[in-house]
C-alpha cells in the first residue's frame, strides 16, 4: 500500500465573490472583477498497489494546515481503515520534513520514499555543484543517475 501526500497551491474566491448570481444562460461570462489568492491545499491518498494494478483507496483533500493533514491521516489509522498488519505501507513525498515526522510518529514500520520528481530537483542541485565547471558532463550524469533510479537500480 502506498501513502502518497503533498501540497498544492490554489486559487480561491473572495467572500463576495461567492453565491449565486443572476447572468444569462448560455453566454460566456466575463472575467470577474476581483481576484482571490493562492492558498496551499494539504492532503493525502492512500493506493493498494497489486502487480500492475493500481486501486484507489481514499483521499482527503483541502485548504489546511500540517496539523489537519496529521489529524486526518491519524482518523484513518484509528478506524482502522488501513490493515497495517497485513501489508507493507511506502510514503511517497516531496521530502518535507513534517510529512516525515507525522509518517514516522503514526506508521513506524513504514518505508519512506522521496518522490521522483523532487529526488530529480536535488540531483540536479547536486549535480550543478559536483559538475559546476562542465555543464555537459553534469547533464550527462543527471540523465545517467536517472535512468538507473528509475529502472530499479538504486544501489548503482
Amino acid at each position: 500500500m502506498v501513502l502518497a501526500t503533498d501540497g498544492v497551491h490554489v486559487p480561491t474566491r473572495l467572500e463576495m465573490a461567492k453565491g449565486k448570481r443572476e447572468g444569462r444562460k448560455k453566454v460566456r461570462a466575463k472575467r470577474a472583477n476581483w481576484e482571490g489568492e493562492w492558498k496551499e491545499a494539504k492532503g493525502f491518498r492512500f493506493y493498494l498497489v497489486d502487480g500492475n494494478r493500481i486501486e484507489h483507496i481514499l483521499s482527503w483533500h483541502q485548504v489546511q494546515s500540517n496539523e489537519e493533514v496529521k489529524k486526518g491521516l491519524k482518523k484513518v489509522k484509528e478506524a482502522g481503515l488501513i490493515p497495517e498488519k497485513e501489508i507493507r505501507l511506502c510514503v511517497i513525498a516531496d521530502g518535507a520534513r513534517w510529512i516525515w515526522k507525522v509518517a514516522k510518529e503514526l506508521y513506524p514500520e513504514a518505508v519512506e520514499v522521496l518522490d521522483y520528481y523532487h529526488l530529480s530537483e536535488h540531483l540536479h542541485k547536486f549535480a550543478e555543484v559536483q559538475y559546476g565547471h562542465d555543464p555537459e558532463r553534469a547533464q550527462e550524469w543527471i540523465e545517467a543517475t536517472l535512468i538507473r533510479l528509475f529502472s530499479g537500480e538504486v544501489t548503482e
